[in-house]
Formats: structure tokens, sequence, C-alpha cells
């Protein structure tokens, strides 16, 4: 998916910041004051290395 990117390799250096198709499919109570949602990366047609296409991540992450 990300070979796309011709930036991104091994060397580069990590995090980077990249952009994903998702789809948002719940909100998740979160103590530190920003919301949580659940999220689908499979529109995306994006996994993680273990396989998982369902993640967690801070709503302010999210762009439309």
């Amino acid at each position: 998916m990300f070979a796309q990117f011709a930036e991104l390799s091994p060397g580069s250096v990590y995090p980077v910041k990249v952009t994903v198709a998702c789809e948002v499919h719940g909100d998740i109570e979160a103590m530190s004051g920003d919301r949580v949602v659940t999220i689908s990366i499979s529109p995306g047609g994006v996994t993680t290395p273990d396989g998982r296409d369902t993640l967690a991540v801070n709503r302010s992450q999210l762009i439309s």
C-alpha cells in the first residue's frame, strides 16, 4: 500500500504522517478529553502487520 509513497522506506525516520481511507464505526469514552473513535481501515485496503483492520484513534487525528 505505502509503496506508492517514494519517501517511505526502511531507512525513513518514523513515525511519518500518512493519509489512509477509513470508516468511523463509533465513539469510545476517553479520559484524556479527546474523543476516541473506532475506525476501519479496510476501505483503503490497509491492515496492520498482524492483520487487523479496526483501530481506536483520537478523533483529532482524523481529517475529512
